[in-house]
């Protein structure tokens, strides 16, 4: 019977223990055999309190040999056959887990594993080390109270800052799976207010950057959670780092309204719009300098995904320097993009678009799709929102959105952008349709069919042009 065998293999460990100069080879193969029976929850179960008298003997034998200058072939054989045995036991099974967890020698032998064999290189020894951080990571799936106890030694001791950076992957990989299942309310304090935690962060976007790694993501996703991670911990990041971070917002932004396990305090957008308000006066500096643009073009896109997300319309819409500052830019770059061929000028021969090697250079470029998301933030934000029509119509930006309905590779489906936008701005606004009404009858600011595209009807009566909306079917 199975519950035999765990005693059996039990009874033979402890003989052999009782028996002097017994070859070490015996008991790694009794080890062996006893840690595979661990693979079933069934047997896991098996193990009674007594049992673990004799695996306490042997987690003592253990750590006398990690106390040695030089350990010994056989000897790497009983501690990698050791923590199996413990990581398989502690799988799932709180009984085994907190039985551990409560036995200074049981739980001393993994946190003396993990001290010792941290910088080896050798792949048995990168192996033992595998299954050591495994064993934490069994803990704390299995037992909450076990966070503290593990926190202490990982963020305590260092060992998270050294296994990021460990060469191999998987070390890496099951580092943040310990670090995720770690957090709590107060142990993100600790990234957020030590170096230590900085230089995690750090770390942590760095393997991220290289390897796209779940346990990292829902890391970082959880640092996000707090509304004040920009101001405290996103600056302090390398700037291909801060990319990174800005990725993740607009992909869960994206997903925000099919799920709802994880939301970005409306604070934290903030936060992104008052950094977007103060880097975005330099790109009109871009033409005579080398101005990185990446992050201003990358929460520019997030403001944009944001603005039609129904949590954070509403802080957008009530955001009158951001829409001031967006239609400024937008004349800016429009205007200079005139002067002769600059990093703001179009590019409107459609062999860009449709030569896939001339398409992958467009894409390249820093601005690439920065025009197009001016204007389709300004649509979003004015989308019933009179305030910030009249705002536009103020600013002259009706006919700046007009002008700028024109192919261009660099910003894909610029056009329908902007017809959307004028939309946005004609609806339920006479003042705003007057402007429009009021455009010359030579088509000066824009062409009959651009309007018609936007689904208003024109013709001419007494050298100007009455609007009228399309009848519908």
């Amino acid at each position: 019977m199975v519950h035999n065998s765990v005693d059996e293999h039990i009874s033979q460990l402890s003989a052999l223990l009782n028996q002097s100069d017994i070859s070490p080879h015996a008991f790694v193969n009794s080890l062996q055999k006893l840690t595979a029976l661990m693979r079933s929850p069934d047997t896991r179960s098996d193990l009674k309190h007594e049992h673990w008298n004799t695996i306490e003997i042997l987690a003592k034998e253990g750590r006398q040999i990690l106390a040695k200058t030089e350990i010994s072939e056989i000897e790497l054989d009983f501690i990698t056959e050791l923590l199996r045995f413990l990581r398989n036991s502690c799988g799932g099974l709180c009984e085994n887990l907190n039985f551990v967890l409560n036995n200074n020698e049981l739980i001393g032998f993994p946190k003396e594993v993990l001290k010792c064999f941290i910088l080896k290189e050798q792949q048995k020894e990168i192996t033992v080390l595998k299954i050591d951080i495994q064993l934490f990571g069994n803990f704390l799936l299995g037992s909450e109270h076990s966070k503290p106890l593990v926190w202490s030694l990982f963020f305590g001791e260092n060992i998270f800052g050294c296994l990021l950076q460990h060469k191999d992957t998987t070390i890496r990989e099951y580092a943040l799976m310990v670090l995720f299942n770690s957090l709590s309310n107060e142990n993100v304090e600790s990234i957020f207010s030590t170096a230590e935690g900085y230089k995690i962060l750090h770390s942590v976007t760095d393997t991220l950057l290289s390897s796209p790694i779940d346990w990292g993501v829902l890391f970082i996703e959880q640092l996000l959670d707090r509304e004040d991670f920009i101001d405290r911990c996103y600056s302090s990041l390398p700037l291909k780092n801060r990319l990174l971070v800005l990725d993740i917002v607009e992909e869960r932004l994206k997903n925000i309204q099919d799920e709802h396990s994880f939301s970005i305090p409306g604070a934290l957008i903030v936060s992104l719009k008052n950094l977007f308000l103060r880097n975005i006066t330099q790109i009109c500096n871009m033409k005579d300098s080398d101005i990185e643009p990446a992050e201003t073009v990358s929460i520019l896109s997030i403001l944009c995904s944001a603005s039609i997300c129904d949590a954070y319309v509403s802080i957008l819409q009530s955001s009158k320097d951001l829409l001031q500052t967006t239609v400024e830019t937008l004349k800016c770059i429009h205007l200079l993009g005139k002067e002769g061929m600059n990093v703001f000028s179009s590019v409107q021969e459609l062999k860009h678009q449709v030569d896939p090697q001339l398409s992958k250079v467009v894409a390249c470029h820093p601005l690439y799709g920065f025009k197009k998301n001016l204007i389709r933030l300004v649509g979003n934000v004015c989308c019933g929102c009179k305030d910030n029509q009249d705002l536009v119509r103020r600013l002259e930006g009706i006919p700046l959105i007009m002008d700028c309905c024109k192919f261009d590779a660099k910003n894909p489906y610029l056009t329908q952008w902007c017809i959307l936008a004028i939309r946005n701005l004609l609806e339920n606004n006479q003042e705003n349709q007057a402007v429009v009404a009021g455009i010359s009858a030579t088509g000066e600011v824009a062409d009959v069919k651009l309007l018609n595209e936007m689904g208003i009807q024109i013709h001419s009566e007494n050298g100007k042009i009455q609007l009228k909306s399309w009848p519908t079917s």
